[in-house]
């Protein structure tokens, strides 16, 4: 990843890198607020020889000092604080006053710091000077002896301990700032590796990273149900209206002028909105003046009739066993299109979609529409659609952002190629925003009232009826038939 995808990360995963920095930095505050207060008195000791006469002593004896100076730290041990435990009526043992004393001995001196940390200021001060007086004595008596039985090596108290101003801990600033630094670390690490292990397909580069084929756009959020109803109104002037004409109009750049174009809308697994997206499009083919034909090619699972409203007990099916003719089938839903449902569930559908019966049908509807939307299963469960994939112009792959993966699209793609067809294109569908949104210019349709939704359905009822309509749909329609020359004749 670059830098640039790095601060897209940090950017698009915000909430990642502020809740651990805010929980963290809570929790050490809370807990540094309620901690106990301790506090830290020092004393300084001064470790010199006794029994220099000259400068040569002198230096000797101060190098001799400089590396026993380690050795004399360590002495203020459990068994040397036994008497300061006892002069101070300490309620500890040694061993347990041992972890609050400290000794430094800073290198090339000759001083020696001793530290205590107790609960109240004057106890730490207390036990900061008797532990520097024990000290002191034991480095005297343990220290070798003059030959009159005198100690060689002199200590001396410099500065005595004195009751701390303020507690050495909780420091609450040092802490809470510790705290916030650890947390955004972890905010950002989380929210680059939100990326790193996603292999959700989410943008146009993320699918360019998975397959090499083309964008054709991007559909945001999904369908909504009208309420009352479990049919959904084909609209135009949605909120997804900008983002299906962008991919009509790159679809009409994906096959030949002169020639029907045929499409078939799959995708890598099922509910990523195949449905959804191929009559949509469909629809906006028909309102841009194309003769458009809806083939539900879902065998398995159809949903296009009851997603339209329409009567999906005889269709695709019946046409492909011969038992009805497609004129006798298909269904006027608006102007420029017709839907053809699905029929009957067969017990063989990839047979019935890889048969000649399919491809004679193709052929029939070439003459007669300018564009053919057929929506298929989807592409990893079954084989359908690649069967379906080699008698068209080409197969439109719609990935769900939310939960496709890279190697599923992959996988879809390569099937598809394997099997004699092509990917022409995706659609990635559910996307947060669009790739151009109107949303980005401000500038958006007018949006549809309840009386405008009762005009246009009486406008389709009157369709699907073959009858004129009123004054109250505004326009007067005829029944689209097969073909519009032949009708002229």
């Amino acid at each position: 990843m670059s830098v640039r995808n790095y601060l897209n990360s940090i950017r698009k995963h915000w909430g990642w890198v502020v809740l651990p920095l805010l929980l963290i930095t809570a929790t050490v505050g809370v807990l540094s607020v309620n901690a106990d207060e301790v506090y830290t008195a020092r004393a300084e000791l001064f470790v010199t020889t006794n029994n220099s006469r000259s400068a040569t002593d002198l230096a000797q004896g101060a190098q001799f000092m400089q590396n026993q100076m380690v050795s004399y730290a360590k002495l203020a041990n459990a068994t040397q604080l036994e008497p300061v435990v006892e002069e101070l009526g300490l309620d500890m043992s040694a061993r347990e006053l041992a972890r609050y004393i400290s000794v430094e001995a800073p290198s090339g001196q000759v001083l020696l710091y001793v530290s205590a940390r107790a609960g109240d200021r004057a106890s730490a001060a207390r036990i900061a000077n008797a532990v520097a007086e024990r000290l002191a004595e034991t480095i005297e008596e343990l220290s070798p002896k003059t030959t009159e039985g005198e100690s060689t090596v002199q200590v001396t108290v410099i500065d005595r301990a004195t009751e701390p101003r303020n507690p050495s801990a909780p420091d609450i600033r040092r802490n809470v700032a510790a705290a916030a630094f650890a947390g955004l670390l972890i905010g950002l690490l989380l929210a680059v590796l939100r990326d790193v292990l996603d292999t959700r397909v989410r943008t146009q580069e993320d699918l360019e990273t998975a397959v090499d084929v083309p964008l054709f756009g991007s559909v945001v959020g999904g369908a909504a149900k009208r309420k009352g109803s479990q049919t959904r109104v084909l609209r135009i002037d949605g909120p997804q209206s900008e983002d299906i004409r962008r991919i009509r109009a790159n679809l009409q750049m994906a096959g030949r002028v002169d020639e029907c174009q045929i499409f078939v809308f799959s995708s890598a697994l099922p509910g990523e909105g195949k449905s959804f997206c191929a009559t949509h499009v469909a629809s906006a083919f028909a309102a841009a003046g194309s003769r458009v034909l809806l083939i539900d090619a879902d065998l398995r699972r159809p949903t296009v009739a009851k997603y339209l409203g329409i009567s999906g007990h005889a269709g695709l099916t019946e046409v492909l066993l011969g038992r009805a003719r497609f004129t006798e089938l298909c269904q006027q839903y608006a102007p420029n299109l017709t839907v053809l449902a699905s029929g009957a569930v067969p017990p063989n559908p990839a047979e019935l979609l890889a048969s000649r019966a399919f491809e004679d049908l193709v052929a029939l509807v070439s003459q007669h529409f300018e564009v053919v939307i057929v929506d298929s299963p989807p592409l990893l469960p079954v084989a359908d659609t690649i069967a379906l994939a080699q008698v068209v112009t080409g197969v439109v792959l719609v990935v769900d952002v939310t939960k496709t993966r890279r190697a599923q699209v992959a996988q879809s793609v390569e099937a598809v190629r394997l099997g004699g067809g092509r990917v022409v294109g995706a659609v990635l569908n559910r996307t947060k925003t669009g790739a151009v949104g109107a949303s980005a210019y401000g500038y958006s349709s007018r949006p549809e009232t309840d009386e405008d939704a009762e005009r246009r359905q009486a406008r389709l009822d009157a369709i699907r009826a073959g009858r004129r309509l009123d004054a109250a749909t505004e326009t007067a329609e005829t029944p689209v038939v097969l073909n519009p020359q032949r009708a002229r004749r």
